[in-house]
């Protein structure tokens, strides 16, 4: 019925869209200055196509982006993995939130990713995290949770199978497998491409009896290369909870640093999730950072 609706409005000159959200542009007047709204002193690092007229997008065209999607226009071209500081002066920023970026890249540069936002920001502004919680998807493996890894059901990940970087459908694979493909995807049998080394199931369950947590999860991911991941950036090579990401915060010269929630931001214009911590909520982790 909804197929034949929208056939009939075609044939009668009708074009049928989804109406955009409101840009609450009010509530940025309440809080901001009308210098850091024009100027578009907020930063989404890693934003894909969000887009609102009073933010500016940080994120990286590369071979990857220029086949399989796109950047909105107006974005800051910046690589991550270069390092280099970000194309901004120091204590100009009110707010840079990434959601769902940090987890693909390596620690070295998801801390030079910190420093440089604790340096771009103004006092008082905070930065928000959002990125899977992997204790969240430890626990579910060793639980033989499989539902918690409800995307093994798209399409996308049973199909595309180059695009993906997978050798096999990820709703046929292992749970084991599922959950490191998920945090240090090289290093799985299941990677298209990976690692030199991959981590069989049984070897996984080793992995967490004789190491610490911390240690098994950083030993899978240092079988993840930075080579690798420019070819598929779209995989995963990081793990996060909590204790990782306040420590790293921390050392990026933060020292007031929280856990959040899903629409939960101390910040008001963060709670509008028309706009913000829209990518898999269930399974993501929500951290804040202000700088003094």
């Amino acid at each position: 019925m909804k197929k034949q609706f929208l056939e009939a409005c075609q044939r009668l000159g009708f074009e049928i869209r989804r109406k955009s959200p409101p840009f609450d542009t009010e509530v940025y007047r309440n809080y901001f200055s009308q210098d850091s709204i024009s100027g578009k002193r907020f930063y989404n690092v890693g934003p894909g196509e969000f887009y609102h007229p009073c933010w500016t997008n940080i994120d990286y065209t590369d071979a990857f982006v220029k086949k399989h999607g796109k950047n909105t226009p107006g974005f800051i071209n910046y690589d991550l993995f270069s390092h280099a500081p970000l194309p901004l002066e120091s204590d100009v920023a009110e707010i840079i939130y990434t959601s769902h970026t940090i987890e693909h890249i390596d620690d070295k540069s998801v801390q030079n990713l910190f420093n440089e936002s604790q340096r771009v920001l103004r006092k008082g502004g905070v930065m928000r995290i959002v990125t899977p919680d992997t204790d969240n998807a430890y626990a579910a493996w060793k639980r033989n949770d499989r539902s918690y890894f409800f995307w093994i059901n798209w399409e996308m990940f049973n199909k595309d199978f180059e695009q993906q970087c997978i050798n096999t459908p990820l709703k046929d694979a292992s749970l084991a497998q599922i959950f490191l493909e998920d945090f240090a995807a090289a290093a799985s049998q299941i990677a298209l491409v990976g690692a030199e080394k991959r981590i069989s199931d049984d070897e996984l369950e080793r992995l967490f009896k004789e190491r610490s947590y911390e240690d098994a999860l950083n030993f899978c991911t240092s079988l993840c290369t930075v080579e690798r991941q420019r070819r598929f950036p779209g995989s995963h090579m990081n793990w996060f909870n909590e204790s990782k990401l306040t420590r790293m915060l921390k050392e990026a010269g933060f020292s007031k640093v929280y856990k959040s929630a899903y629409m939960q931001s101390h910040v008001p214009v963060l709670r509008n999730v028309n706009f913000f911590d829209k990518t898999l909520p269930q399974v993501s982790i929500y951290m804040e950072a202000v700088k003094d």
